[in-house]
């Protein structure tokens, strides 16, 4: 049944467009607003304050630009574009989203929380995407989301949510954005490209496919207790990168790789890489540039990687002042064509192979390796 239209409930109207007007007439009481559609009507750039909105339809583009503080949308549905004003404490509770919608608040938003929400796309197409969010702090708890983006600039939240080939596209515009993503099921592609961020942790956490592809972090990533496929940390540059207690089995192609020419410390602990030999190898690659007779200045400062089962890893022209792996156990490794400081290898099972083909190590302590087994062509690393 269509719902009355805000025009027909003229002191309500009255109110929304007019806040002085409410403030002498009901104070600082709530207004609630409850079952009416909410279109037609352009309520330009004022201020919406101890407001709420309970099963009201909002149908339009561009009507609604006001800005809002202490304002509640529980059980709304929302079609079309919604380009709000600055949000501060601001709710939106099981409400919903048409494909192609956005529902989005203004640069500075505050307290801006979706709970269990449902935005389903209908398109695979990203073009044809919509959007929740805001361009500040926004948080996310249990929602449904499928084709969609998710929008944050400042602060981005999202705890036990799932979420189903979504965007999460961070711009430089805020400066950069804390990421924390907790206790949620990342089906398809969760895609952070080429997100500006401050820090980015993952934890308990259920994923099939992340991107960082070409993302800037400032501080460090951190994926922890995760479970799931490919992790792509091909970053353009991080502070730290950090893998623990986690299982990542891959998409049955790629499994996990890693730039290690931008990140400064990579830290692998506890982890169970998936892959065979139809796979591509779990790689932490990159530093040197291509040209070893001219070695790029040196970005990484240490790749340690200890009590992990990877079943092929590849670390080749990395540039670092250590390179450290403890307690691991590989079928094969290839450490080529690189430049480390210092290199520390112990304690660690390797089935078939390891290639240090033009390797070069300041110093080094290296576990020894049964005849053959060590490719050591243009190196002058010394299994001992």
């Amino acid at each position: 049944m269509r719902k009355n239209n805000v025009r027909t409930l003229q002191k309500t109207l009255g109110y929304l467009l007019d806040p002085s007007l409410r403030k002498k007439e009901a104070g600082d009481s709530i207004l609630e607003v409850r079952n009416v559609e909410i279109a037609g009507v352009d309520f330009g750039e004022i201020l919406w304050r101890s407001i709420k909105f309970i099963d009201c339809d909002f149908v339009g583009a561009y009507e609604v630009k006001t800005d809002m503080e202490a304002v509640t949308f529980a059980g709304c549905r929302f079609a079309g574009v919604f380009n709000f004003g600055k949000l501060t404490s601001v709710d939106f509770v099981q409400c919903t989203a048409r494909a192609g919608t956005f529902v989005v608040g203004g640069v500075g938003s505050k307290g801006v929380r979706f709970s269990d929400c449902t935005f389903t796309g209908t398109d695979a197409d990203p073009n044809r995407w919509g959007g929740m969010g805001s361009y500040g702090e926004t948080e996310f708890v249990r929602c449904k989301m499928k084709w969609a983006n998710v929008v944050s600039e400042t602060r981005h939240t999202i705890v036990d949510c799932d979420f189903d080939n979504v965007d999460c596209t961070v711009s430089k515009d805020g400066g950069g954005s804390e990421v924390l993503i907790e206790g949620s099921r990342l089906r398809g592609k969760f895609d952070m490209r080429p997100a500006t961020l401050l820090s980015l942790t993952v934890r308990d956490t259920v994923l099939e496919e992340f991107d960082l592809t070409d993302a800037t972090v400032k501080e460090g990533i951190l994926f922890e207790r995760v479970k799931g496929g490919y992790i792509n940390a091909y970053v353009k540059e991080a502070g730290r990168l950090s893998v623990r207690n986690s299982q990542i089995f891959g998409n049955g192609t790629k499994v996990f790789e890693a730039y290690a020419g931008g990140i400064r410390a990579i830290d692998i602990d506890n982890v169970v890489f998936g892959g065979d030999l139809s796979t591509e190898p779990v790689t932490i690659a990159g530093g040197t540039g291509l040209d070893l007779a001219n070695v790029r200045a040196r970005v990484n400062d240490s790749v340690v990687i200890q009590s992990s089962k990877v079943p092929r890893l590849n670390t080749h022209h990395i540039h670092t002042s250590l390179f450290q792996m403890q307690g691991c156990t590989l079928d094969s490794l290839v450490l080529s064509n690189s430049r480390i400081a210092r290199l520390e290898l112990t304690a660690n099972t390797i089935a078939r192979s390891a290639d240090f083909t033009n390797t070069q190590a300041g110093e080094s302590k290296v576990q020894p390796f049964a005849k053959g087994q060590a490719k050591l062509e243009g190196s002058n690393i010394k299994p001992r």
